[in-house]
């Protein structure tokens, strides 16, 4: 485990003197008098290993070099000092990265301090090609490193960078490291601080980030996961894992249980009670969710729900399974088939359709007493769970021999609103009277 410093450098305010400005810094009660640089406090405060600066062709590099060959009694190069002093003088937005000789630099000091060169990002162009430069810092953290980020010197933007850097880190590169600190050195309160410059730690705006990331995990997929350790009430805590869980699993006996759960007042009031940021995001998406489901008491319900809420969040293989396994219910509640026994209820749609498509008697058999019309509803029912039976077996065994992927997703929420209209409770009595005159159950 190494602790790492990433800091943006700028190009420094030099006194009449030609020197650059120094500034005493304040952190945790304790003073460091007389820095050039934030980061020599953090390195010394924290006891970094390794440090990152990240700086444009124009940034103070000749009097880091300076500064670093005294910390590590190395003996500086007067020829390299000066052709830093030179590029840097001259630097300008137009100036090459090449033209700076960082490969040096970074030899010098064997990896104990890294410089990464960046362009003034002045445009889309090079704010990405910023992004590549920066996101190459990758390769020196390690699992278990701790990482503190300073954003007090360079471009405005730099702290933008820094943000998206942690993001990176955490989100994408999937770096199992913890970031210790953002810290800023607040030069703007040294006047009304005895000439003191306080670095605060700005780490509660990563925290903020967590939170929004977390609440929009839970809002589109039901998913609490990344809210668990930001919630430190365990009886919330629990109901939520236990909801989420349930979603993923698309359990409904237990989605059914969570939900009740979360409706009852106590925990409700608890989610209310939350302090902090959860306070503001957290009751108002809970709430949506029991809105939701709130009029769904019978398992096809539910899942009918579920299939359309998991085709607007995209995630169509799970919509499929949800609709296939809603109108197998719904037949089963009709018809008063045991929930047990599927085989029977999927049997009964398949003969059915074959009667609707083939059956001479069915056919013959509307006149006066039945309605073509009125069976309506059961075609479309029959054919929908023809398709979804087909793409859901399509996905659990992971079939490519159907290439119509985009029809079945550009049809889902079509099927998802011709269900809603057609499995309600009123229209039961159509699925009873169509059993009645075939007798598909008992042949």
């Amino acid at each position: 485990m190494a602790k790492i410093l990433i800091a943006g450098i700028g190009g420094g305010k030099k006194n009449n003197n030609g020197e650059y400005n120094k500034a005493t810094y304040e952190i945790d009660g304790k003073l460091y008098k007389d820095r050039t640089f934030i980061s020599s406090v953090l390195e010394e405060h924290f006891n970094i290993d390794k440090t990152i600066h990240i700086g444009t062709t124009g940034s103070m590099w000749d009097n880091l070099y300076q500064h670093y060959c005294n910390k590590y009694s190395i003996e500086e190069d007067i020829e390299y000092y000066m052709s830093l002093s030179e590029q840097i003088s001259t630097s300008s937005k137009d100036t090459n990265l090449s033209n700076l000789n960082i490969e040096k630099f970074n030899a010098i000091f064997e990896d104990k301090v890294i410089i990464k060169l960046t362009k003034y990002g002045l445009d889309e162009t090079e704010i990405f090609e910023n992004f590549n430069i920066i996101m190459d810092i990758d390769k020196y953290l390690n699992d278990g490193d701790e990482v503190y980020i300073d954003i007090t010197h360079s471009f405005r933007s730099n702290a933008m960078w820094m943000f998206l850097v942690i993001n990176y880190i955490k989100d994408v590169i999937n770096k199992n490291i913890e970031i210790k600190m953002i810290s800023y050195g607040m030069f703007e309160l040294s006047g009304t601080n005895n000439g003191k410059t306080p670095i605060i730690d700005l780490n509660a705006f990563y925290k903020l980030l967590k939170w929004i990331k977390g609440a929009q995990s839970l809002k589109e997929y039901g998913n609490f996961y990344p809210l668990q350790e930001l919630i430190e009430d365990q009886e919330v805590k629990k109901k939520m894992l236990n909801f989420s869980d349930a979603m993923n699993l698309n359990y409904i006996g237990s989605i059914k249980q969570s939900i009740q759960s979360l409706k009852r007042e106590n925990i409700i009031a608890k989610i209310e009670k939350l302090e902090g940021p959860s306070k503001l995001l957290i009751p108002n998406i809970v709430k949506e969710f029991i809105k939701e489901f709130k009029d769904a008491e019978e398992d096809y319900e539910i899942q009918l729900k579920l299939a359309k809420w998991h085709y607007l969040q995209k995630r169509y293989a799970m919509s499929f399974i949800n609709i296939n396994e809603a109108i197998k219910n719904y037949v089963s509640y009709s018809l008063k088939i045991s929930i047990d026994n599927k085989d029977i209820t999927s049997d009964w749609l398949f003969k059915t359709r074959r009667k609707m498509e083939n059956d001479k008697r069915y056919k013959n058999s509307i006149d006066r007493k039945f309605d073509d019309k009125r069976y309506q509803p059961i075609k479309d029912l029959v054919n929908i769970f023809d398709t979804s039976r087909k793409v859901r077996n399509r996905i659990a065994h992971s079939d490519d021999v159907d290439s119509s992927a985009k029809n079945h997703i550009d049809n889902l929420e079509n099927y998802c609103n011709k269900l809603e209209r057609i499995m309600t409770k009123d229209n039961v009595r159509i699925l009873e009277d169509f059993e009645n005159e075939f007798n598909i159950l008992k042949k």
